[in-house]
């Protein structure tokens, strides 16, 4: 039973490459997917900075038309001056349109204000605009290397699953079911050695009986705490 014990160690070792192969291909759109947040945050903080900006223009044309508003309220003002009939309604009116003057300077500084804000969010916006598109750019090339090798993972399992397929022909079948079985349930390796009288596996201390059977190698040696094979 040394052969078996030899031929389902290559069985192990390609078990082992399959395993990994599978984990990288699971993994792939999983990073995919991590490249595609990263682009959706992008996105988000230049529909940010845009809706800003819109928000800016927008304070900007309300102040525009409450001072065109004013203006036209200076003009009527003074239509209305010239029909006074005394000096101090003439000074009063005066005095209105004064305040009126005022309230369109005020407004005509926080436009200058605002309009050097609508400036500082549109380089924002095309800040994050330049953002994306290099984000998509990045992603387009991630992407490809990604599929290339996702593509050069699957010809590789495929060739690995036809290597086991030959590997396995010569082992034993009672071995091969234990193996299988104990695969499915464990993840990782079947077979260990027997190490200065503990299984490989667990670390549990053997009995001598069970570690002079997987020193002599002529029957299946199976491990009383975790299950596992077990050769020396």
């Amino acid at each position: 039973m040394s052969n078996a014990i030899e031929q389902l160690l290559t069985v192990q070792e390609i078990d082992a490459r399959i395993r990994g192969i599978e984990r990288e291909l699971t993994d792939i759109p999983l990073r995919k997917a991590q490249e595609m947040l990263r682009l959706t945050e992008h996105k988000a903080a230049l529909a940010a900075a845009e809706g800003e900006l819109k928000k800016r223009q927008a304070e900007v044309g309300r102040l525009d038309l409450e001072s065109q508003s004013l203006g036209a309220r200076i003009s009527k003002l003074r239509q209305q001056q010239v029909e006074l009939k005394t000096n101090k309604e003439f000074k009063a009116m005066d005095g209105e349109i004064a305040t009126v003057r005022q309230g369109i300077t005020g407004l005509e500084d926080r436009e200058l204000e605002l309009m050097g804000q609508v400036e500082a969010s549109k380089a924002d916006v095309a800040a994050r605009a330049a953002d994306v598109k290099r984000e998509e750019e990045a992603i387009l090339a991630d992407t490809k290397v990604l599929d290339e090798r996702a593509d050069e993972l699957r010809t590789e399992l495929a060739a690995q699953k036809t290597e086991r397929t030959v590997s396995v022909s010569g082992v034993p079948g009672n071995w091969l079911t234990y193996y299988d079985r104990i695969a499915t349930r464990r993840k990782d390796h079947v077979l260990v050695p027997v190490e200065n009288g503990t299984c490989g596996g667990c670390h549990m201390q053997m009995p001598p009986s069970t570690v002079h059977s997987a020193r002599q190698r002529e029957h299946m040696t199976v491990c009383d705490y975790c299950g596992r094979l077990l050769y020396s």
